[in-house]
């Protein structure tokens, strides 16, 4: 092979390799706790973006509630909705506000020490919802303490000065709050609009619910009243000067439609029943004599339902010995002579992460509804296989005869089908990386989904391995010419029909994944790709192959051919056929294109949950 040809083969090589290598040091920026002293003082960790303004989804809680010189006290680091990967935590004079840490902690599994001891931080990435450690106080008083921490939830998603309550210092009179430090909070408060979680969830009461620090923003806690029958409690804070309502949706996937709903209607002082069945987005009201509104109120912007009614199904009215995936909604509403009239909900839509049943004593939280590495990671994917990976076969099969020019010292179609397949590989390795690092260990975990989609991982894997493959193979192909040419015409061949075949249906298999939260009509313009593609692929077939007259050559490519080389076309029929060709090639370009956008732009802006 030629020097040249080597040089720019690898050259898109280097520039992938350099840019793993940065993506890789990103990701393991204090992974593993180590190397992050220089967050002892203001908490924050040194990746660079600022620090979320929303209520932080963690909580600190500690037990028990006083201390003495070197007692030992249970400290709790706890998720309510999201995971985190990261942490650091403190020990603080509650009033000073000085950043001096005090005392120290254990170190237990998953945690290590950092400032001299006196914090302890993550030692891995792994995602958790909770630890649990003891902290040492000094060997003499040093005041009232609070626990201040940082939680990371993803490389760029992190809160910092999450403050727990007042641990008060037994020997001092007990600490006022107008003293202490700003920002310390001494009970767990709820602002205007959030109410307290239930301390009964997943102990007693089954619960769903997005609850942080600050409070909840929603919650549904159901429990038996009786071996027949199940009450639910819906809550939502929801500010409104007009009619609203709040509803709970019992379904068998991810999506609006076929779903058994109850829930509430809230205007002028006045709470009514809502009951109805979701056939695609349109709800169909009924009427249930079993189905009852125990009480509805709505006090301090939060709404309270209270629902009753028979475990069994009748009708419309879903078994709920059954386990079903649970969708809660909230949404503008209208009450006329008693009954109500609701409005499409728009984006507040949030999806249980598992399926419960109504003896079901869980505390679960709603699927995220904007995980901005995971939409990267399916719009790369997208860019990948339905745009360049149709640009470069399609080229490479059907316009060698027709793109037979030179560019910069090499035939145009190959420049074309190498640069297209290049930035298969760059973007698909990139977005390969991106999940990885996202799931951090978990990336093979789809529990919930249904079990043809948890084969999605692995045929991820499988196509980055063929996407890694061709491009090898490529550079050590043999000369044109030469005996061995359509072995590697054939593998070459077949080894990228069969990553772009397997990476359109990993795409498919991702859109449906629940975590995905991807709108259910993705895969009707995922559809219309893939029919299109066919179709032009046959269209393109068959002007290869027919003659327009008997005298006429065909201009297909032939897989045995050893020099690669192709028929002449200086007959008027032939010039009309490559023009013909190149007309498609245009189109097929623009309308892949505007599918390839479209599917993105569902990904990165489509309202989650397949709704």
């Amino acid at each position: 092979m030629p020097v040249i040809n080597l040089c720019q083969m690898m050259s898109p090589l280097i520039v992938l390799l350099l840019a793993v290598s940065l993506l890789v040091d990103r990701a393991e920026c204090h992974s593993d706790g180590q190397g992050i002293d220089g967050s002892c003082a203001d908490l924050t960790p040194q990746h660079g973006p600022s620090a979320k303004s929303s209520a932080p989804p963690y909580t600190i809680t500690f037990s028990p509630t006083s201390y003495t010189a070197s007692q030992s006290i249970s400290v709790t680091l706890s998720a309510s909705s999201s995971s985190f990967k990261g942490f650091m935590i403190q020990a603080r004079n509650a009033s000073s506000c000085s950043t001096s840490a005090q005392g120290s902690f254990n170190v237990v599994a998953g945690t290590t020490t950092a400032c001299s001891n006196a914090a302890l931080v993550h030692s891995s990435s792994i995602s958790k919802t909770k630890i649990t450690t003891n902290w040492i106080a000094p060997s003499t008083s040093v005041g009232h303490i609070v626990f201040r921490a940082v939680f990371v939830q993803e490389l760029n998603t992190f809160w910092t000065n999450v403050v727990s309550g007042v641990l008060q210092d037994s020997t001092l009179p007990a600490p006022s709050a107008a003293a202490q430090c700003s920002g310390t909070v001494a009970t767990t408060p709820t602002q205007a609009g959030s109410f307290a979680k239930d301390t009964e969830c997943g102990k007693t009461k089954g619960c769903f619910s997005s609850c942080g620090s600050s409070g909840c923003t929603f919650s549904v806690i159901w429990q038996k009243t009786s071996s027949t029958s199940v009450t639910y409690t819906l809550k939502a804070a929801y500010q409104s000067s007009s009619g609203f309502y709040i509803a709970l949706g019992f379904s068998g996937d991810t999506q609006m439609g076929s779903d058994s709903v109850i829930g509430c209607a809230y205007q002028s002082s006045s709470a009514v029943l809502y009951t109805a069945e979701n056939v695609g987005k349109t709800p169909n009201p009924f009427s249930d004599s079993q189905i009852s509104l125990s009480s509805g109120d709505y006090t301090n912007g939060v709404l309270t339902c209270s629902i009753t009614r028979p475990i069994s199904g009748s009708g419309k009215r879903y078994d709920l010995n059954q386990a079903w995936t649970l969708l809660f909604v909230l949404g503008a509403a209208s009450i006329t002579s008693g009954v109500a009239s609701i409005q499409y909900h728009n984006q507040d839509f949030f999806i249980s992460e598992s399926s419960v049943t109504a003896s079901s004593i869980v505390d679960i939280a709603p699927l995220g509804k904007d995980d901005a590495l995971v939409k990267a990671h399916g719009c790369l994917m997208v860019v990948a296989w339905v745009f360049f990976a149709s640009i470069g076969l399609v080229v490479a099969r059907y316009y060698k005869p027709v793109l037979s020019g030179t560019m910069c010292s090499q035939k145009i179609w190959f420049q074309v089908h190498r640069f297209s397949m290049v930035l298969v590989l760059c973007v698909t390795a990139i977005a390969f990386i991106i999940i990885f690092v996202k799931e951090d260990g978990k990336w093979s975990d789809l529990e919930g989904d249904e079990t043809y989609l948890q084969g999605h991982p692995i045929m991820g894997v499988m196509v980055m391995i063929l996407t890694i493959l061709n491009p090898v193979m490529a550079l050590f192909r043999p000369h044109p010419g030469t005996p061995k040419r359509p072995i590697f015409n054939w593998a070459h061949f077949l080894v990228g029909i069969a990553a772009h075949i397997l990476g359109v249906i990993t795409i498919f298999f991702g859109i449906q994944i629940k975590g995905a939260t991807t709108p259910y009509y993705a895969t009707y313009i995922m559809g219309a790709y893939v029919a299109w593609q066919l179709f032009v692929k046959l269209l393109l077939e068959i002007i290869t192959r027919v003659k327009f007259n008997t005298k006429e050559n065909t201009d297909s490519y032939e897989m045995n051919n050893k020099d690669n080389s192709s028929p002449n076309q200086s007959d008027s029929n032939g010039k009309k056929k490559a023009l013909l060709k190149k007309i498609i090639f245009v189109i097929h370009c623009v309308v892949i294109a505007g599918l390839s956008a479209a599917i993105v732009a569902v990904i990165g802006v489509g309202t989650g949950g397949g709704d």
